[in-house]
């Protein structure tokens, strides 16, 4: 059955809209490509890996932007957002509004990251894809589109593909929340206590160290932990039982 939409030719495929080789976009060559992309998921268990993995699969397609983001769950109804791929670092900031959170959660299809951040400063070409359908977590795929190709046409094709691999990323994500961090005690017990809202020095008169020591420890729990501030690494700290 052929359906025409938007002036694109697609076939209906089990219940969906499969892109046929006319369109003007394909993310992924051939189903040899999906299979290989599916594997690459399934064998995740690590955070590096999911990064890895993404850096691999953007720079195969063709994409400037791919970064996978994952709104871990934290106490009071909050979320810590945990990005991994091929991003910049200036769109975290824009990954972390509102608009942005609510829309992934919603599970509506793809929308401009500028429409929903509502600003001039992000190209019309990066989009966000919200990605359910495993218990337990919500997420989003945040893409940039050739900057040369029919936009609308494109996002309907990456939609399409990313469908049918979203549950494999998002189990991936999964095992790598379960990732197993490991921290001394000595900077357990000074993250225990900056999440106290304790200081450096507060700390080092607490344990009977040095200030520069307190500082040591928690550069570590920061590098550990793969955060960029303390704050980061509390939240990551407390998502693993560890303080």
């Amino acid at each position: 059955m052929f359906i025409i939409v938007e002036g694109i030719q697609h076939i209906e495929y089990e219940g969906k809209m499969k892109p046929t080789e006319q369109d003007s976009y394909n993310p992924f060559s051939d189903v040899q490509s999906i299979r290989a992309a599916i594997d690459l998921f399934e064998s995740i268990s690590q955070s590096e890996q999911l990064q890895d993995a993404l850096k691999t699969i953007a720079n195969d397609v063709g994409y400037d932007y791919l970064a996978f983001i994952d709104y871990c769950p934290l106490p009071k109804k909050t979320n810590q957002l945990k990005v991994y791929g091929q991003y910049e670092d200036e769109i975290i900031m824009h990954l972390e509004n509102e608009k942005v959170t609510s829309h992934a959660q919603s599970g509506i299809r793809i929308c401009s990251l500028a429409k929903l951040t509502d600003t001039n400063k992000l190209g019309a070409h990066l989009f966000v894809l919200p990605l359910r359908g495993i218990k337990g977590i919500v997420g989003a795929l945040v893409f940039s589109m050739p900057r040369n190709q029919f936009v609308k046409s494109c996002a309907e094709v990456i939609d399409w593909y990313w469908t049918i691999l979203s549950p494999y990323l998002l189990n991936a994500a999964l095992r790598c929340r379960r990732e197993k961090l490991s921290i001394t005690k000595r900077e357990r017990d000074c993250m225990f206590w900056v999440s106290e809202g304790k200081t450096s020095w507060e700390i080092s008169q607490i344990l009977g160290i040095s200030e520069r020591t307190v500082n040591f420890h928690l550069t570590n729990c920061i590098e550990k932990t793969q955060s960029a501030n303390r704050q980061q690494a509390i939240a990551r700290c407390i998502i693993n039982n560890l303080i």
